[in-house]
């Protein structure tokens, strides 16, 4: 008996998979509860246990593949060696073999451009011209990793290394204890946003002091009744997203995203909340935080980082944010700017609260000071409109009843 192993589906948008790794190959024994293979979205890689023992009879997806939920990628045996047919009922699944390439080659247009489904959305993100980038595969289908390798800007020339270079610096010295780690599915995907996102928009950055005073008392003053309604500790940073919505709200333009076609206005904020994991940077979301309590904001933040630690987080936990907060005052970091999650126009980086001499009244005194820094695409925000959103933001964290009450 045959049991097929499928592209599973999770979350409600999710259309397509890329095969990263086999943990198993053809032939090899697997234990139900084993990973057997990994697959990344746009966002996160995720890991696919056997739902039964058996051997891996054959891989019907290669890594790199990208393949359509439901489609089967690799097939189950009871037995070693046991013959494997198609499974009854369903069609044969795409894998890319030469044949598999010649006929999608017969099979499609004259003139029209070949290029996989995540090589076309990659493209897109970066602004780029599928006419301009090369094919590296022998039936000249455009793939991900031709877009990842094509030029920022059509006609300009990728600046290589001398020759030996590169080699030198991604081999390992045999006199040292240098070690060599391949990058996972999640590197790739957070080293290719980072730098489209740099590549992409033209972004600057803003930064104010803020006076934390009544920040910290407004936490003191609603933990205790945050906790008793939903069971959930109250933090700073949950009191700054309430606020940080409120500031939106008030300055939209925060909340847009650049297009080719124009500058689109979103309604709603959606939250995205920057979290560190061992693998990478991830980025939940909190939808419609706006209309939130800060007991909803609270129960939220707690759900979603205690999925993305156990690696729970469904596509569409980390899609659809507009605006992001990125939070290191934990690790005592005092000010820091941050990179555009793109598509969204602008992220908010928070820095740690210090206690620090300022004038009052012509008096020095002590505050807990905390600094703030905005990094924004100047060409969806200018200047002026970001520094008017700063000055609201500072005056709702210097006083957060103002939203609170």
């Amino acid at each position: 008996m045959t049991i097929p192993v499928l592209m599973p589906k999770v979350g409600l948008t999710m259309t397509e998979g890329k095969i990263v790794e086999w943990k198993k190959g053809e032939g090899e024994r697997v234990e139900k509860g084993e990973i057997l293979f990994v697959f990344e979205t746009e966002k996160v890689t995720f890991e696919v246990e056997a739902q039964q023992s058996g051997f891996l009879a054959k891989i019907l997806a290669g890594v790199d593949e990208v393949v359509s939920v439901g489609k089967e990628v690799g097939i189950l045996s009871e037995e070693r060696g046991q013959l494997v047919e198609p499974t009854p009922g369903k069609p044969e699944p795409v894998h890319l073999t030469n044949e598999t390439r010649s006929t999608e080659l017969r099979a499609e247009k004259p003139g029209k451009i070949r290029a996989t489904p995540m090589a076309r959305r990659l493209a897109r993100e970066r602004g780029l011209d599928l006419e301009n980038i090369a094919s590296s595969s022998a039936g000249g289908r455009i793939r991900m990793k031709d877009v990842e390798a094509a030029p920022a800007e059509a006609g300009e020339k990728p600046v290589l290394p001398p020759v030996g270079e590169e080699k030198l610096r991604s081999v390992p010295s045999p006199e040292s204890n240098d070690q060599l780690v391949k990058l996972s599915g999640m590197r790739k995907i957070i080293a290719q946003k980072m730098l489209a996102s740099k590549v992409q928009a033209a972004q600057t950055y803003m930064v104010i002091s803020v006076d934390a005073t009544k920040l910290l008392e407004t936490r003191e003053k609603l933990k205790a009744a945050t906790e008793k309604s939903a069971g959930v500790h109250l933090t700073i940073t949950d009191i700054l997203m309430k606020i940080t919505a409120s500031a939106i709200a008030a300055h939209p333009v925060i909340n847009t995203r650049w297009s080719t076609d124009g500058i689109l206005w979103i309604e709603a904020v959606h939250m995205g909340i920057a979290m560190a994991l061992d693998e990478g940077l991830i980025v939940p979301v909190i939808r419609d935080i706006g209309d939130k309590s800060l007991s909803e904001i609270a129960k939220a933040r707690v759900e979603l980082v205690g999925k993305g630690k156990a690696g729970k987080l469904t596509p569409d936990e980390m899609r659809g944010s507009t605006f992001t907060l990125s939070s290191l005052g934990m690790y005592g970091v005092e000010e820091f700017t941050a990179i555009i999650n793109q598509p969204e126009s602008a992220i908010l980086a928070v820095g740690a609260i210090l206690d620090k001499p300022v004038v009052i009244e012509k008096e020095i005194v002590i505050r807990p000071i905390m600094k703030v820094t905005l990094s924004y695409d100047h060409r969806v925000i200018d200047g002026a409109k970001a520094a008017v959103f700063m000055k609201t933001l500072k005056e709702l964290i210097e006083d957060p009843i103002l939203i609170l009450a």
